[in-house]
């Protein structure tokens, strides 16, 4: 894996981390527009998987987190 993965930086599936850090301040910064909590995809505004739109899901997402993150929060 320490071969493969940055080599998929070198197409179209992944960004290398000075593309991806400069798309994020673009988000921040908003030179990319994009509404409050919305889903950004590299350049645009777009709606992320059918998944996250599953109330139990993301219930069952933040119980879990919640209970991973307790033992720094007590």
């Amino acid at each position: 894996m320490r071969t493969i993965t940055p080599l998929t930086a070198l197409t179209s599936l992944a960004s290398t981390q000075q593309e991806a850090g400069q798309r994020l301040a673009d988000v921040v910064l908003g030179l990319t527009p994009a509404s409050s909590g919305s889903y950004v995809d590299r350049t645009r505004e777009t709606r992320s998987s059918a998944e996250s739109y599953v109330p139990d899901r993301e219930e069952r997402l933040w119980t879990a987190a919640e209970e991973l993150t307790s033992v720094f929060t007590t």
